[in-house]
């Protein structure tokens, strides 16, 4: 019984740890370019989240029913160890480089984690390789795609938004803000209630549907929201600070473009029911707008958050397979 309390404990941290340090990508250009303080910005952010969460859950579910099937856990007791392992790899990974302000990608770490659990516990046959298919695809698509993406939003909207007076620019930067609240909700939110739906289908003994029914999980789906929403509100301002203005620096006008970028990229891939980093997003969308605009860089914070992304998948997935096959040896 302690196992599955201390799990669902973990479910809440991994959530809240996500939110804190994940969300903050959909202000940090608002707070870069002092539309907004990063109080009121945050605050903003969480009610978007939470929107985001419960309109895209109804829309299309498909990335919660990525995430619940990428492992087949076959029993109650060995479930509970690689879901407890594989969280607390992420848990883990997300803490230390958020100590540095480097944003990480809960959605790999936590791919990874219970890849790496999975295989310590039931081997390489329980994870699903269609699945991960679906990973590398949104990999590819948020990083290679973002830049394709960005590009084309400074050739299509570059000289509509000089246009602008700066308080419009201003406006439509907080209107932004919020589109790209929502798609984090709409994006990360979906794989909370995966990872939920997965954990209430161990202890009940019941098979998670091939596809799954949102008006069947509606209680995970508003509890989900509220606690992003409540992590997003607390923030993760050494994150904002890193990629909003230090690694970067975009002006109101460039910043606005890449929200745009971002919110593109998340809206075709939770559509289309991939899963994707919404900090592989943000960031690259921040690179793409400055890169085609020629502003200033810090080639050394962009190359610390690309080594980051490179070893999130080893260091989780080996947290994850140590950490099951020491828990299977006390439970």
């Amino acid at each position: 019984m302690i196992i599955y309390i201390l799990t669902f404990i973990i479910v809440i941290i991994l959530i809240f740890t996500n939110a804190i340090t994940d969300a903050p990508n959909a202000i940090a250009t608002l707070v870069g370019t002092k539309v907004l303080p990063f109080k009121k910005a945050a605050y903003l952010s969480a009610v978007f989240n939470f929107i985001g969460i419960i309109v895209m859950s109804f829309v299309n579910i498909s990335v919660a029913n990525c995430i619940s099937s990428m492992v087949d856990l076959s029993d109650e007791k060995n479930g509970i160890i690689v879901l407890i392992s594989g969280m607390i790899a992420v848990i883990l990974f997300a803490l230390v480089a958020m100590r540095f302000g480097i944003p990480t990608s809960e959605t790999h770490g936590l791919i990874a984690g219970l890849t790496g659990a999975a295989v310590a516990i039931y081997g390489w046959n329980s994870v699903s390789l269609y699945e991960w298919k679906n990973v590398l695809i949104g990999l590819v698509w948020s990083i290679l795609g973002t830049l394709i993406v960005g590009f084309l939003v400074v050739k299509i909207f570059e000289k509509i938004i000089s246009m602008f007076q700066s308080d419009n620019t201003k406006q439509w930067q907080v209107i932004s803000c919020c589109g790209m609240s929502f798609m984090h909700g709409a994006q990360d939110g979906q794989k909370f209630i995966g990872i939920l739906i997965l954990f209430f289908s161990l202890i009940r003994h019941t098979q998670i549907p091939q596809i799954i029914n949102p008006l069947d999980y509606v209680g995970i789906i508003i509890y989900t929201a509220f606690i992003m929403a409540m992590g997003v509100a607390i923030g993760g301002k050494k994150i904002v600070d890193n990629i909003g203005s230090e690694m970067v620096e975009l002006d109101n006008n460039q910043a606005l473009m890449s929200d745009i970028t971002t919110i593109f990229t998340l809206f075709i891939a939770s559509m289309t029911g991939i899963p994707v980093s919404t900090t592989h997003a943000k960031t690259m969308s921040i690179i793409a707008i400055g890169k085609n605009k020629n502003s200033k860089m810090d080639q050394s914070k962009i190359f610390s958050i690309c080594k980051a992304w490179f070893w999130n998948f080893p260091i989780s997935g080996a947290i994850g397979y140590i950490l099951a096959l020491v828990i299977k040896v006390f439970v």
